[in-house]
């Protein structure tokens, strides 16, 4: 049975994962299967680690193709700026947040994305999913708000600054 949960994606986002599955099938997998080939012409197939290598690559190919043909087949592309434009005064997907966090003194901006979106780039450019912790605590808060999240079988406050 196909599943019918949307994969909620921006454009940009959405325009990166069918390019990687474009260079997966069209380069990256006829690569595989040319050193495939290659291997197995070595015919000692047992110990071969050529031949096995390129097998787990294969794999790990075909894999990755199938799994980035899911999502994209369930994929809705949100268009940030008329979602942000509906609650910008609320913590919601596209937000981008100013938060500190009890455990340090760090004050950090993060972007709300979808999960697939998700890359953390250095404390200014961190992206947050939408089935992280810190956006299960901050979801639909409001700036000045403080907010408790859960940490494995601790809780830490977060302080929301400001919401764009």
């Amino acid at each position: 049975m196909a599943s019918s949960k949307k994969n909620y994606i921006t454009r940009e986002w959405y325009e990166k994962l069918v390019a990687e599955l474009r260079d997966l099938k069209e380069v990256k997998l006829p690569d595989i299967l040319e050193k495939l080939a290659e291997a197995k012409a070595q015919w000692d197939l047992s110990e071969n680690f050529e031949y096995k290598s390129a097998m787990e690559d294969k794999d790990f190919t075909n894999s990755k193709i199938a799994d980035l043909e899911k999502l994209l087949a369930n994929a809705e592309i949100i268009e940030e700026e008329k979602w942000s434009a509906k609650k910008s005064w609320e913590v919601d997907y596209g937000s981008n947040v100013t938060l500190s966090i009890e455990w340090d003194d760090a004050v950090y901006t993060v972007k709300i994305v979808w999960t697939w979106e998700v890359q953390i780039n250095g404390k200014d450019d961190l992206l947050i999913s939408l089935e992280s912790p810190i956006w299960s605590a901050i979801r639909w808060h409001k700036a000045g708000e403080t907010v408790k999240m859960r940490l494995g079988n601790e809780r830490k406050n977060v302080t929301i600054l400001t919401v764009k």
